[in-house]
């Protein structure tokens, strides 16, 4: 019976970590930790979750100090995975260029009943800003082209339909 909910406060809690909801998936999996020591199974597997829900939330050393305690753990693929993370977790963080972002201005919003132009619009100067062709209305087919259409779709099944062979 103690299984059956420890389980299910594992599945909770991987789930709260799929949606994206790290504190509650932390309050579980910590739960959990406490329950199971890392030389288990699953305490290996509850604090790999638990490195994923510190670097979703942003807390790095403890995700970097949860993920050198896997790397004595007994599973050997766990521990090789946690040593990748480690590096990957404990590698310089590279200043990104200002270009490589953008940065949206602050609108006010005003309401519809003034007749003050929002801050930041353009005024409407009747010609676009960016040059592009004036188009008219659209026009329907002519009748000739959906007759010529339809018979040319026609001449294709007929011609085409020859060269099916049945056996």
């Amino acid at each position: 019976m103690d299984e059956d909910k420890n389980n299910l406060e594992l599945t909770s809690a991987e789930v709260a970590l799929e949606k994206g909801d790290y504190g509650q998936s932390l309050a579980l999996l910590e739960t959990l930790a406490s329950k199971y020591p890392l030389t288990e199974p699953n305490g290996s597997k509850i604090r790999m979750l638990m490195v994923t829900a510190y670097m979703g939330k942003g807390d790095e050393e403890k995700a970097i100090s949860t993920c050198r305690l896997l790397t004595r753990c007994k599973d050997q693929e766990l521990r090789q995975r946690a040593r990748q993370l480690l590096l990957v977790l404990e590698a310089p963080s590279l200043k990104r260029p200002r270009n490589w972002s953008i940065e949206l201005p602050t609108i006010q919003v005003t309401t519809f009943t003034s007749n003050k132009p929002l801050k930041g619009a353009r005024k409407s100067t009747g010609e676009s800003s960016n040059k592009l062709p004036r188009t008219g209305p659209t026009n329907s087919f002519s009748p000739g082209f959906l007759i010529t259409t339809i018979l040319l779709l026609i001449g294709l099944t007929i011609l085409l339909s020859g060269y099916i062979y049945i056996a």
